[in-house]
Formats: structure tokens, sequence, C-alpha cells
């Protein structure tokens, strides 16, 4: 499972641009809380920068590649890091954007990913049973993506038009160029490929994209406010915001998956950087983040609380089922998929904190039925009562979830959902780490089984 970051981020190793409306109320939230250094690193005179102070009559008139030059070398200050290499870049209309993102949907290996990952979203619920993730994530990239960075061949692309002068290179256009610039910075320092190698999961390779999506970002909004007065930025949040309104419907876990790197991203970065600039980005790149859990509690991060292994048994439903994908959810999924499913935020995050851990498995049989085993491992046996009873109270509100077992004493709890019957349990493992366990199939006795399975096997990795 790849997601947003999971299948295109990750798989592709493409680093996408979203509306840069995210990018605009995350600035103007920074400069409303007071607990958020928002004042932009300085910035030399470029000419770009000079442009924006000087009088009308005596603007230089500046060519594509000076414009651009003006932006990489603003960037680079910022940034804090010395020119790399020149890179291609391509400037693309809308219509252009949308084929390079299908050429990465429509390969093989994307393809098969999120077969996988629509088999585990259904069962949980998260998108209709008759719905086909790819044409969902087409539908969104391609009305949503401004630009992207691919670090394999090294060149990135941006929603524009070079070829009418430089006057048709609108703010945008030059926040998304300075956005992927980023990119191409952090890739001839760090390496963003060996960089994503170090992921052992999928929690971890969104923690590890909301490090780079956040450097980004929190770079681009300082560039942002360091170039442009207040009426162009009003111009443009308002231009955004038109923009957001004609996104094309999507579940509610699909945006706020592809949202993440970039807000919480940022919100990450930004408290690393009030303990050290840029310098400490650099530090974290070094040492990045394991878990989502990390990137939203940062003193996890700082203290280096490690993720528990958690392992599922192949085995665990019986041998005429075989196991499709094994992987991490992490305290953002679960708490996003509480938020999809009808929690409220706070709620929901309120659960899913305390995390400390977790696998899940996603089972096939010859028939083509499909079965999900999960894992969670919790920080105390508080933490693990509040999340199933946040998730119990968020199926008992829904109409699309029924009650088929109250969970009494030695007894599961039981509902039917979309995506077929649950089973929910929570037992301890030695002193601390309490676990709870969350089995979804076809049918009741196969989802009792499975969930049995997991209470019974060793479920803490050796």
């Amino acid at each position: 499972m790849s997601g947003f970051g999971r299948v295109c981020v990750r798989a592709t190793g493409f680093r996408l641009l979203l509306p840069v409306s995210f990018v605009l109320l995350l600035a103007i939230g920074c400069l409303s809380d007071p607990d958020v250094d928002s004042t932009p690193t300085s910035v030399p005179e470029t000419t770009a920068t000079a442009s924006l102070s000087t009088p009308e009559s005596e603007v230089p008139i500046l060519t594509v590649e000076e414009l651009l030059a003006s932006i990489e070398r603003g960037v680079e200050e910022i940034r804090g890091i010395d020119a790399p290499p020149p890179v291609e870049y391509r400037f693309v209309d809308q219509a252009g954007m949308q084929e390079r993102l299908k050429e990465e949907l429509t390969d093989p290996e994307v393809l098969s990913q999120i077969i996988l990952e629509s088999a585990l979203f259904k069962l949980l619920g998260v998108i209709p049973l008759d719905s086909d993730l790819g044409e969902i994530y087409e539908g969104l990239f391609g009305s949503q993506v401004l630009g992207l960075y691919d670090p394999e061949e090294e060149e990135f692309f941006v929603l524009g038009d070079d070829q009418s002068g430089v006057d048709s290179i609108d703010i945008e256009a030059q926040l998304t160029y300075a956005h992927e610039y980023v990119h191409r910075l952090q890739d001839a320092k760090f390496d963003l490929e060996v960089l994503e190698e170090l992921a052992t999961g999928d929690d971890m390779s969104i923690a590890i994209s909301a490090l780079i999506e956040g450097d980004a970002t929190s770079a681009q909004s300082q560039y942002m406010l360091a170039n442009y007065d207040f009426l162009e930025l009003v111009e443009l949040f308002d231009s955004a915001l038109a923009a957001q309104s004609e996104r094309p419907d999507s579940p509610v876990f699909i945006q706020k998956s592809l949202e993440f790197p970039y807000t919480d991203g940022a919100a990450f970065v930004a408290i690393i950087l009030q303990m050290g600039g840029f310098a400490a980005v650099d530090a974290v790149f070094a040492d990045p983040p394991k878990s989502t859990e990390q990137v939203l509690h940062v003193e996890k991060y700082l203290d280096g609380e490690l993720p528990i292994e958690v392992d599922i048994p192949d085995d665990a439903i019986g041998d005429e089922w075989t196991v499709q994908a094994e992987n991490v959810l992490g305290e953002f999924f679960l708490r996003t998929w509480l938020e999809a499913i009808g929690s409220e935020s706070a709620s929901a995050a309120t659960a899913a904190a305390g995390w400390g851990g977790d696998a899940y498995a996603v089972f096939e049989n010859d028939s083509g039925e499909t079965a999900l085993a999960v894992s969670i491992a919790w920080d105390s046996s508080t933490d693990a009562r509040e999340f199933i009873t946040e998730l119990s109270q968020t199926f008992a509100a829904s109409p699309d979830y029924k009650s088929r077992g109250n969970g009494l004493d030695g007894v599961p709890e039981s509902w039917e959902g979309p995506g077929g019957y649950i089973v929910l349990s929570r037992w301890s493992v030695g002193d601390e780490n309490d676990i709870v366990g969350i089995s979804i199939a076809p049918t009741s006795g196969l989802s009792h089984e499975l969930n049995f399975a997991l209470t019974t096997e060793q479920s803490l990795a050796e």
C-alpha cells in the first residue's frame, strides 16, 4: 500500500505538488499563530525581488531563463543548499500534465499496487465497493497536481506556459517552480531515491514523504512571503479557492491522504525549523522519521520512540487463503480511517494517539473473496481502550454498520459493514502493549476464526 503517497508518490518516485491553496492556508495560519516563527529567511535582491519594489516604469524586462534563474537563487539562499548541476524542466499545460500522470498510473507495477490498495480500502469501508480506485486517482491528480519532480530522470514538470514569454508564467507557476526546485536541491544533497529506500514499511514511507514535502512547502512559503506583496497573495489565494471549488468529488480518506505530506509535513518541519533552522532540517534528512506517529508528535521523533514490530501469521485464516498484501497502517492511517467512517477529527486524533505499532494482512481465496486481519499494539491499556471505544461508537452512529454482538466478557464485539463481517477484540501482551485485533471477512464464522488466530498467535514480532 503506498497511498498518496501510498500508490503514486511512493510507487513512482514522484514528488507531487497539490494546489497552492494548501500552501497559502498554511502560510496564513503560521502568520496568525504566535507559536510558529513565520519570519522568512533573508533573500538576496534578485531580479525577481527587485522588480516587486521598483516603480513599474523601471521594472527590468526579464526573459524566461532570467526569471527561473532568479527563483532558483532565491530558493538556494533560503534552503541553504548550493546550486546543483542543471536539471531539465518542462512547462506543460493541463492536458500535458494529465498525460504525464496517466503514464504513471498505467504502469503495470502501479496498477498491481492500486488493485491491492483498493481491496484494503473497500474492506475498511473508506471507498465504495463499486468504485474504481484508479479512476479516483486519475480524476484527482488530473485536476489537482501543479508540478512533479522525477528524481530518477532528474527532471521536473510545472503546470504553466513558458512559450508565450515571461508574462505567461504567473505567480502560481512561479511558486510551483520554487517548490519543485527545492526537490531538486534535496535530491542533489540527500538523494531522494536512496532516502525513500530506507522505508521499512508504508507508514515510514509516508513519514519520509512528509519530511520531503514539508521541507519543500516550508521553503516555498518563505520564498512566497519574501517575494510577493499582500495584494498579489490575496489574488493568488482567491484564485486557489476558486480552483478548489472545482475539485472533483472524492472519498474523504483519499483527500486527507493526499494532503498529509504537505500539511502535517509542513507542521513537523516548522517545529524543526524553530529548533535550528534548515540546518536542523538537514539533520532530520540524515535520520528521517520512522513513523507517521513521529511526524504527528514531534517529541516522539526527538525521543527516538520506535514503532513496535507486530506480526500476523500467514495461515491465520486457513490454508485455502493466501496473503496478497501485508504491511503497516500507522497512526495517521488509523486516525484518517476513523474520520472517513464518521468520527469527529478531534476524537479520531485522540483515539489514534498512543499507537505503538501494527501489522495488517489482506487475504484472498480461490473464489476471489478477500479478508483482512489487523493487529495494533498500543502504548497502554488506556490507549487501546480509547481506540476500540471510539471505533465502536463510530460504527454505532453510522447507518453503514449494523451491530451483531455487544462484546460481552469473553465474547468479541462484532459488526456487519460495507466490507464484510467485522470482529473487534482487545487483549494484553505482558505488562504493557495491549493489542487491538480487527478482522473483516465475508462471513461471521470466518471473521471470528481470523480474530481468534490473532489473539492466540504471538502477535508481537520476536
